[in-house]
């Protein structure tokens, strides 16, 4: 009976350790038509307007610029 619990035990540490940590640099996924499309992660993101603040944005124009204008 101690055998079997020590088993128990033993077969429940990967549930505790949980999902080794894994290093993606791109995602690959698979379309509709057959093809695949990649999209690369990390902070490789655009630059944003430095002249429009983001809570004046919309739709990608800028309300501010906008309101200048009238």
């Amino acid at each position: 009976m101690k055998r079997l619990l020590s088993f128990a035990l033993a077969a429940l540490v990967p549930v505790m350790l949980g999902p080794l940590p894994a290093q993606a640099e791109v995602i690959t996924a698979k379309l509709c038509n057959g093809g695949t499309i990649t999209i690369p992660l990390g902070d490789d993101a655009p630059a944003q307007d430095p002249n429009c603040h983001p809570k004046g944005c919309h739709a990608g124009a800028c309300r501010e610029k906008d309101k200048r204008r009238i």
